[in-house]
């Protein structure tokens, strides 16, 4: 039987591509066949050591499974490429990123040296599209998620409409636009905004908003992160950039009404009755689309009931075929 050695960038939070990618390797396991991940995260010592145990690691296992992302996150998918060609071994490689058309337009040349014409698994239609367009060898295959329990909303009489933000404090997320629109609202609508996550930008904007609507909680453990979701009635997302977010899996999974920036990954998998959108990076749209959601929230209701079903499909048996295919591994 088949085995699988997978080269990813694994952080110490669960969280994006690092759950993912534990998911996967779990899948596989249940089902009898042998995977590993092995990380390139970390210091320059800890990305070398990762390197190594990969080489040394792969002797044992029959293919090689490459995870990465843009830019620096390219990384583990050009390690993959190097143990493929050392060992003689064959590379599939998987690729996360919403940022993928810029990356592309200006690292093609370098791309397709590692990525030639053999097979990239991405999670949604709109890195397929952008793959194919250069000429890569893409397949679609959705993320899939190995609990898919849905949870009850905690219920409260109370009359304040409660919004969560969950991402982190970095530019491609756009915590302004989230946090403008909070602004925009204190004082004239009972709406208050909790605003999850680190980044470099926390304490910026922990310090520039302090109105009485807006609440920052920092990081938590993503254990702890998921009950929070039971609090709360509106998940906000704002991000330039995206692929298949799991924080909008999780809120579908709490039965949270979702109001999104219409970009990348998202769009192809959501679709205009399932998630609330508008216009990406439009400060003005979002607020128009807040006041209307917020003055009439029981009739988007139907919003919430679509995600919950469409995000409980997102599981191993839907995609399993897929994977082994894809990954040339046969079960007797």
């Amino acid at each position: 039987m088949n085995s699988v050695l997978i080269i990813a960038n694994l952080r110490k939070s669960q969280g994006g591509i690092t759950t993912q990618v534990l998911e996967l390797e779990k899948s596989l396991n249940d089902d009898g066949i042998k995977a590993e991940i092995v990380s390139t995260y970390g210091s320059s010592i800890e990305r070398i050591n990762g390197l190594f145990s990969s080489f040394f690691k792969s002797k044992n296992y029959d293919i090689i499974l490459g995870v990465g992302c843009a830019y620096f996150g390219f990384l583990p998918i050009l390690v993959a490429f190097v143990i493929s060609f050392l060992r003689n071994k064959p590379v599939v490689y998987n690729f996360h990123d919403g940022q993928v058309k810029e990356f592309l337009k200006y690292n093609y040349d370098f791309v397709n040296i590692v990525l030639k014409k053999r097979k990239v698994i991405v999670a949604t239609k709109y890195l397929y599209d952008i793959f194919k367009l250069y000429g890569f060898n893409a397949e679609i295959i959705h993320n899939h998620f190995n609990n898919l329990e849905i949870f009850d909303p905690e219920i409260s009489n109370s009359e304040i409409i409660k919004v969560i933000w969950a991402r982190s404090f970095e530019k491609l997320y756009r915590v302004d636009l989230a946090l403008d629109t909070a602004r925009f609202f204190n004082g004239k609508r009972k709406i208050e905004f909790h605003f999850y996550g680190g980044g470099s930008e926390y304490n910026y904007f922990k310090d520039k908003y302090n109105d009485s609507n807006i609440y920052f909680h920092g990081i938590l453990q993503r254990n702890e992160l998921l009950k929070e979701y039971a609090k709360y009635s509106i998940f906000l997302n704002t991000s330039e950039y995206d692929n298949f977010p799991m924080s909008i899996v999780e809120a579908g999974l709490n039965n949270l009404i979702v109001v999104s920036s219409k970009i990348g990954g998202i769009e192809t998998i959501y679709s205009e009755n399932e998630i609330k959108y508008f216009k990406s990076g439009d400060l003005d749209d979002l607020i128009r689309t807040f006041d209307a959601l917020t003055c009439e929230l029981s009739k988007y209701k139907s919003f919430s009931n679509n995600l919950t079903n469409k995000v409980i499909s997102f599981s191993w048996e839907n995609v399993k075929e897929k994977w082994l295919e894809a990954l040339k591994i046969n079960i007797q």
